[in-house]
């Protein structure tokens, strides 16, 4: 198992942290466009197919990928220290979602800005 390395939380990253930190509040972002973007989906489901035997797959379908997108945003690593940035295994579908900054080293989504 690898030691883990502490960081000074008011350390601001180097450019390729930055880079990493900016593609991770994207992904943040595109998640959770994705999920509200849920609400519309269905409306044009219902006004273009009214019966039910379409909008319950296209539901369950929707969600099924908004989960899986995600989990996956909990499972990425800092780029600082190379640990779970989300570390909340349990709730990654909330807290990879709203998680601004990394449980190991204290590293900050909001640090992006020169």
């Amino acid at each position: 198992m690898r030691t883990r390395r502490f960081y000074p939380s008011w350390l601001p990253p180097n450019p390729r942290e930055r880079t990493e930190l900016l593609r991770m509040r994207r992904k943040q972002h595109l998640v959770i466009a994705w999920m509200v973007g849920l609400i519309p989906g269905s409306w044009i489901i219902v006004l273009l197919a009214p019966d039910e035997t379409v909008f319950v797959p296209f539901t369950l379908l929707w969600i099924a990928v908004g989960l899986w997108f995600a989990e996956r945003l909990g499972a990425t690593r800092c780029p600082r220290c190379g640990y779970d940035f989300c570390e909340k295994r349990e709730l990654a579908y909330l807290s990879g979602l709203f998680n601004s900054r990394c449980e190991n080293c204290g590293l900050s989504l909001g640090t992006m800005a020169d």
